[in-house]
C-alpha cells in the first residue's frame, strides 16, 4: 500500500479504484442484508408453523368436547321424542287433562335428570299449542310462549333440525341465553307444519369449554364458534378483549378454503381488528371453531430478533466497509504500479478527467486495445456494418459506405481496390458437433487475429466473423491491385500457425479484387464459392479464381455413362481391380467439374453402388458386410474427394469379397490402399492403424493381420519407416529444427522420435546431421 497515498486527490484521480471499492462494498452490503432478510423470513415462518400446530391441538380438544356433548343431546332427544308421556302432547287433539299432567311431569323429570337443559317445549301442530317446562313459560303471562312461537313458526328461513341453534329467550338485545335443538319425524328443515320437540340447552354447556381453553392459553386472542349465518359466538369474556368482525373472518376462512372440504386451516390477514392469525377447524354440524389471535403480540420475539439482526448487520456493514477499503487497496496495488511506469511516457493532457486508469493503459497499449475493442459497443457496430457490406452491400449507397468507413475508422481504403478472403474450417460439420460454442468463439477470435496480424504488414485489413463458420478478411490498398497470388505464402503461414496451435485445418478462398465498395457482397459470395472447392483440392487448400477457372469453364458436366456401367458390372462379378480402376477414372474426371456437378456425379455413383449391392442381395441371396442404405451417406459432411474416394474403395471391397474367395489380387489392392494412405497422410499425428481401418471401413484387427501377412511387417512399423525416411531427408536437405521436422513427420513425442530414429540409423537426429555435414 506504500506509494498509494490517502488524500482526497487520490480518490478523485483514481476512478477505477472507486469502482473496485464501491463494488466490493455494495456486494458485501447486499450479501449481509440478504442474509438478514432471509433469516428473519425463516424465523417468522418457523414461529407461524409452531403456532399453527399449537392452535390446531387446542381446537382439536374443543372439537372433541363439543362432539361429545352433541352426542349426549342426540341421545336425549331420541329418548324424549319416543317418550309415551310426551307423544300425546305432540299429537293429541284435543289433549286430555291427564295426558297434559303426565306430559308436564315427564318434562320435569327430564329436566331434573339433565343438568345441561335450560328448558323443554313441545309443539302440537294439530292444535297449534306449545307446551313448555320453564317457570317463565308458566308465570310470565305468555310472553315466553309468544317468543318461542314467533321464533319457531315465523322464522324468515327454515330452521335446521337435529342441530344446535343459538336463541335468545329472556335477554334483551339479542344476547344468546340458550341453544335450541329441534326434533321432528322428518329429516328436512323445520317450517312449522309438523309437531316437534324442542330442547333448550344452557349456553354455559358450550361456552364453558371455550372459556376453559381461553383461560389455559397465553391470553393473546380468543376462541370463537362461527355459525352458518356468519355470526361469531364467544364465551362472553374473551370477546370483550378481542372483537374481530364476522364478515372479515368469513372472508379470510373462505379464501383459505376454496374447495370447502378441508377440515382445518391456518391464515394470516385482517380480521377486522388489525392483522391477525386465524386458525379454523370444522366443529359439530355447520359450526366452525376459530382461534383468532392478534399478529403483533405473537410475533413480538420475531420483531425483536429482526431488530437485533439489523443492528448486527449494521455493525458488520461497518466492518465490511473497512475490509472493502483494505481489499481495494490490495487489488489496486498492481494497477497503480503499472500506472507509475506508464505516466512518464504519456503525453501532456492525455490523462484528462474523462478517463480512468484502464482507459489510460488501454490508450498506451495498442495491442491490448485492439483485442478488447471486439467486445466494445463501437466494435459491435463496426462488425455489424462490415457484415452488412458483405451480405447486402448493394442496398447501401456507396457514399454512405465510405462515410461509415471514415466515421468508424475502419482499416479500409476509401478508393479501393478491395479483396475478400474467407477462411473456413475443414470438416466443418464434424467440428460443429465436437466443439462447444465457447471453444468455437475462441477459435474464430484466434483465426481472425492471427490472420490480421500476418496480413496487415502488406494490406490494410478488417476482420469479421460471419457466424456461419466463415472468418472473413477484407483487404484493401495498393497491394491488392498487384494481384492476390502474392498473398498465397502468407495465407499458408496462417493455416500452418492455426493448425500448429489449435489443431484446425483451414481452407481459404481468395476472390478477385473489386474496385468499388458496393461490389464487396459479390466478392464475398465468390470467396465462399471458392472455399467449396476444398472438395476437389483437398483439406488446407488455398483457392484463387485462376485455380478453378478450368472447372468453371463450359456448361454442365456429367460422368460418361460407360464408367457407371462398367463399375456396376465389375461389382457384380467381384472384380475389385476393375471396379477400383473405374472409380479412379471417375474421380480423376471429377476434379475438373464445377462444384455442383461434382456433388451430383458423386451422388449418382453412390446410388449406383447402393442399387447394385441391393440387387445382389435380392437376386443372389448373398450376405454383404456393408448396409447398402449406408452407401449414399458416404458423401455426407464436409469431406474431400480423396476421403470419399477411399470410402468408395472400401465399400466396393466389401461388396466384392462376397463374390469370390479372398485372393492375392484383392489382398494386394487393400494393402496398396493402406500404403497409399500412409504415404499421403504420414504428417498427421493422429494417423494410426485404427484410423486407417476406419477409413477403409474394415476392422483394425483384420487390417493388421492382412498387412502383416502380405508385407511381413506391421502397419505401425511401415508407418515409422515412411516417417523416418522423410525425417532423414529433411535433416540432410533443410535447415529446419528438430522440432519442426518432428511436426512435419507426424511425431509429437520427442523421446519416442529419438528412440525410433536411433534404432533405425544408429544415432540421434542431431548427431546424424552433424556426422553427415562433416563427412560431406
Amino acid at each position: 500500500m506504500r506509494g498509494l497515498g490517502f488524500g482526497f486527490g487520490f480518490y478523485k484521480s483514481r476512478r477505477y479504484f472507486q469502482r473496485v471499492l464501491f463494488s466490493i462494498m455494495i456486494a458485501m452490503a447486499l450479501v449481509l442484508t440478504g442474509l438478514s432478510a432471509v433469516n428473519s423470513y425463516v424465523l417468522e415462518r418457523s414461529v407461524r408453523s409452531v403456532q399453527e400446530d399449537s392452535n390446531l391441538k387446542v381446537l382439536t380438544q374443543i372439537q372433541y368436547n363439543l362432539s361429545y356433548m352433541n352426542e349426549i343431546i342426540v341421545r336425549l332427544s331420541t329418548f324424549a321424542y319416543g317418550d309415551n308421556f310426551l307423544i300425546p302432547l305432540m299429537y293429541s287433539e284435543p289433549l286430555p287433562q291427564m295426558d297434559y299432567i303426565r306430559g308436564y311431569n315427564e318434562m320435569e323429570k327430564l329436566m331434573e335428570s339433565s343438568s345441561f337443559l335450560h328448558s323443554m317445549a313441545v309443539y302440537n301442530a294439530g292444535s297449534g299449542e306449545l307446551y313448555g317446562s320453564s317457570s317463565e313459560f308458566l308465570v310470565d303471562g305468555g310472553e315466553t310462549k309468544r317468543k318461542m312461537l314467533d321464533w319457531l313458526l315465523r322464522s324468515p328461513l327454515p330452521l335446521p333440525t337435529s342441530r344446535l341453534i343459538p336463541v335468545s329467550l329472556g335477554r334483551e338485545g339479542g344476547d344468546i341465553d340458550a341453544f335450541a335443538f329441534i326434533v321432528t319425524d322428518a329429516l328436512r328443515a323445520y317450517e312449522g307444519k309438523e309437531s316437534a320437540l324442542i330442547l333448550y340447552i344452557k349456553p354455559d354447556w358450550v361456552f364453558d369449554s371455550l372459556r376453559r381453553m381461553n383461560g389455559a392459553g397465553s391470553g393473546q386472542g380468543a376462541i370463537f364458534i362461527r355459525t352458518p349465518d356468519g355470526n361469531l359466538l364467544s364465551d362472553g369474556q374473551s370477546s370483550g378483549v378481542y372483537a374481530p368482525k364476522p364478515e372479515a373472518v368469513t372472508a379470510l376462512v373462505a379464501g383459505t378454503d376454496p374447495d370447502r372440504d378441508a377440515s382445518s386451516g391456518f391464515v394470516v390477514g385482517n380480521a377486522g381488528d388489525g392483522k391477525s392469525i386465524v386458525t379454523f377447524m370444522r366443529g359439530i354440524g355447520d359450526w366452525t371453531i376459530l382461534y383468532i389471535q392478534p399478529y403483533a403480540p405473537l410475533m413480538k420475539e420475531v420483531r425483536e430478533s429482526r431488530e437485533k439482526a439489523l443492528l448486527v448487520t449494521g455493525a458488520f456493514l461497518l466492518i465490511a466497509a473497512a475490509v472493502s477499503f483494505w481489499l481495494s487497496f490490495k487489488l489496486y496495488g498492481p494497477i497503480d504500479a503499472m500506472l507509475r511506469r506508464i505516466r512518464p511516457h504519456v503525453k501532456d493532457g492525455a490523462t484528462g478527467g474523462g478517463s480512468n486508469e484502464l482507459d489510460l493503459m488501454g490508450d498506451n497499449v495498442l495491442r491490448l486495445s485492439e483485442r478488447l475493442r471486439e467486445i466494445s459497443a463501437e466494435q459491435i457496430v463496426e462488425k455489424h456494418y462490415l457484415r452488412t457490406f458483405l451480405s447486402d452491400g448493394g442496398s447501401i449507397p456507396e457514399a454512405d459506405m465510405a462515410q461509415l468507413i471514415e466515421r468508424h475508422g475502419l482499416q479500409l481504403a476509401s478508393d479501393g481496390p478491395y479483396c475478400v478472403c474467407v477462411f473456413r474450417i475443414d470438416r466443418h460439420a464434424d467440428y460443429e458437433r465436437a466443439t462447444t460454442s465457447s471453444a468455437r468463439r475462441l477459435h474464430a477470435f484466434a483465426i481472425l487475429n492471427i490472420a490480421q496480424e500476418q496480413l496487415s504488414g502488406d494490406y490494410r485489413c478488417e476482420t469479421v466473423d460471419m457466424h456461419d463458420g466463415h472468418s472473413v478478411l477484407i483487404l484493401s490498398g495498393p497491394g491488392v491491385g498487384a494481384g492476390m497470388e502474392a498473398a498465397r505464402p502468407i495465407v499458408w503461414d496462417i493455416q500452418d500457425t492455426i493448425e500448429r496451435y489449435y489443431g484446425l485445418s483451414l481452407t481459404c478462398g481468395i476472390g478477385d479484387p473489386v474496385s468499388r465498395l458496393s461490389q464487396l457482397s459479390a466478392a464475398y459470395r465468390q470467396s465462399c464459392q471458392l472455399c467449396l472447392y476444398m472438395f476437389a483440392k483437398g483439406y488446407k487448400s488455398i483457392v484463387l479464381p485462376e485455380d478453378v477457372r478450368a472447372n468453371l469453364s463450359g456448361g454442365r458436366r456429367t460422368l460418361p455413362p460407360d464408367i457407371e456401367r462398367r463399375l456396376t458390372e465389375a461389382l457384380k462379378k467381384g472384380q475389385l481391380t476393375n471396379a477400383g480402376g473405374e472409380l479412379e477414372k471417375a474421380f480423376a474426371l471429377l476434379t475438373d467439374f464445377q462444384y455442383d456437378d461434382m456433388l451430383r456425379a458423386v451422388s449418382d455413383l453412390a446410388w449406383a453402388v447402393k442399387n447394385t449391392a441391393a440387387e445382389m442381395i435380392n437376386n443372389r441371396l448373398v450376405s454383404i458386410s456393408i448396409d447398402p442404405e449406408q452407401i449414399p451417406r458416404i458423401m455426407e459432411g464436409d469431406r474431400s474427394l480423396e476421403d470419399i474416394y477411399m470410402s468408395f474403395l472400401s465399400a466396393c471391397a466389401q461388396i466384392c469379397e462376397t463374390q469370390r474367395a479372398p485372393g492375392a489380387e484383392r489382398y494386394e489392392w487393400i494393402v496398396g490402399t493402406i500404403k497409399t494412405l500412409i504415404e499421403q497422410k504420414f504428417q498427421d499425428p493422429n494417423l494410426s492403424q485404427q484410423s486407417i481401418a476406419s477409413t477403409v471401413k474394415l476392422t483394425s484387427a483384420y487390417v493388421g493381420k492382412l498387412f502383416k501377412d502380405q508385407c511381413g511387417t506391421t502397419v505401425t512399423e511401415y508407418m515409422n519407416e515412411v516417417r523416418l525416411a522423410h525425417a532423414r531427408r529433411l535433416l540432410l536437405q533443410t535447415d529446419d529444427t528438430i522440432a519442426d521436422i518432428m511436426d512435419q513427420c507426424g511425431y509429437s513425442n520427442q523421446s519416442y522420435f529419438f528412440r525410433l530414429f536411433k534404432g533405425k540409423f544408429g544415432s540421434t537426429p542431431k548427431e546424424y546431421r552433424i556426422k553427415r555435414s562433416l563427412s560431406s
